[in-house]
């Protein structure tokens, strides 16, 4: 080879040696990031397990508590059938909700206060088309 022909081929070398060094820095760059990613990712799942167990726990104890109230309930049900003389007029029936009694009541003296209606009064009987065009 020629002194022209090696000065062209080391500037080549020297052209792809810096270009694997930046493709190197590069990834380098990019590995580093994902890393960082990761590790950011990790500690938002640890964060949402720990909102989701607090959350779930705070809704069990709800359900427990409705739950129970409800147990409560069917309890007294079950009491009141299970007598062998029912007092239908002096068993009280608690309602779940506080303001629901309220509502209730109001409820009960506007139905008592209207006369019972027939829901499906009699129909007058009548004519067909063929009669009315006759």
């Amino acid at each position: 080879m020629s002194a022209r022909e090696t000065a062209p081929a080391a500037a080549l070398q020297l052209r792809l040696s810096e270009q694997l060094q930046s493709l190197s820095l590069v990834s380098e760059t990019l590995t580093l990031r994902l890393l960082e990613l990761e590790e950011r990712l990790t500690g938002l799942e640890n964060q949402l397990q720990t909102l989701s167990h607090s959350q779930s726990e705070s809704n069990s104890i709800e359900s427990t508590e409705i739950l129970a109230a409800t147990e409560e309930r069917i309890a007294r049900l079950e009491e009141l059938l299970d007598e062998q003389n029912p007092v239908a007029h002096s068993a009280t029936v608690h309602p779940l909700h506080p303001g629901m009694a309220e509502a209730s009541v109001e409820t009960n003296q506007f139905i008592d206060s209207e006369p019972e209606l027939n829901p499906f009064p009699e129909d007058e009987e009548q004519p067909f088309m063929d009669e009315l065009s006759a």
